[in-house]
């Protein structure tokens, strides 16, 4: 088994879609594994609820009735790929015909790999591709931003929607860990984790999907909080806004609100 495609999903309206995309755009060695969290079905119910989808019997379904979170989903299903890669992606996206075989083609043991984003309009299931998003950074506060599109294809960090790494680097460098609460900062994680073991975030042009972007808490399944994402991003700044990634920031010209001074003022490592 080449890739597991990993799904977590809670309450999401747009799963059955997003799960149909996929199997409708897949073409090479591909298992596509399925995170419920926060099962609600009641327990008699459950084969009636599965069995209403048209794919049952070409996904795995992984189940938790105790609200988890998103991270700790995720790592439930890489625990149980078979495969040597795992793409991770959120639970309202469409993929372009062929971008498994097409990541699989283009990765290494070294990268992180992101196909260029665009926007899901959920009711026509189409994707704006006027504008493809291909470069991410993070500001002074580790907060992820959008970069201006270049030529170059690595990228300070990525969005956290739809990324393909290496099963075994997956847990090597640390994208497992539920120590940084049940949702936020993946994408800020995905570079300075990456950087940090040697690795890089890369986006390829040459496979593309639809992202559906929410922006007000009632959009969300999950329950982010009063302050969505703040615990994750103090968690991270408490341990990456230090020297440990002044390499980082200087590797790609001090983006967003990054200067010389700001990186020089940054504290030595814990």
């Amino acid at each position: 088994m080449e890739l597991s495609i990993l799904v977590p999903s809670r309450d999401e309206e747009l799963l059955e879609k997003t799960i149909e995309d996929i199997l409708l755009h897949i073409e090479g060695e591909t298992e596509v594994l399925v995170g419920l969290d926060g099962w609600s079905q009641p327990i008699g119910d459950e084969d009636l609820y599965l069995a209403q989808f048209k794919y049952k019997g070409k996904v795995h379904f992984v189940k938790s009735v105790k609200g988890i979170g998103q991270r700790a989903i995720t790592n439930a299903l890489a625990k149980a790929s078979k495969a040597k890669y795992l793409l991770k992606c959120d639970s309202h996206v469409s993929f372009q015909q062929g971008f498994d075989k097409i990541m699989v083609s283009e990765m290494d043991n070294r990268t992180i790999l992101a196909p260029l984003m665009g926007v899901l309009e959920p009711n026509s299931w189409t994707i704006n591709g006027n504008k493809m998003t291909s470069r991410y950074g993070f500001d002074t506060n580790l907060i992820m931003q959008y970069l201006p599109n270049t030529e170059e294809l690595e990228t300070p960090c990525l969005q956290g929607s739809a990324f393909m790494i290496n099963k075994e680097n997956y847990f090597k460098w640390g994208l497992d860990d539920e120590s940084l609460g049940s949702w936020g900062q993946q994408g800020v994680q995905l570079g300075i984790l990456a950087y940090l073991n040697g690795g890089r975030c890369l986006t390829t042009r040459n496979a593309y999907f639809g992202h559906v972007f929410r922006h007000t808490d009632a959009d969300f399944p999950y329950d982010r909080g009063s302050e969505p994402g703040k615990f994750a991003n103090e968690e991270m700044k408490r341990r990456y806004l230090n020297q440990s990634i002044a390499g980082l920031i200087r590797k790609y010209n001090y983006f967003c609100d990054w200067t010389p001074k700001a990186v020089e003022a940054l504290p030595n490592m814990l």
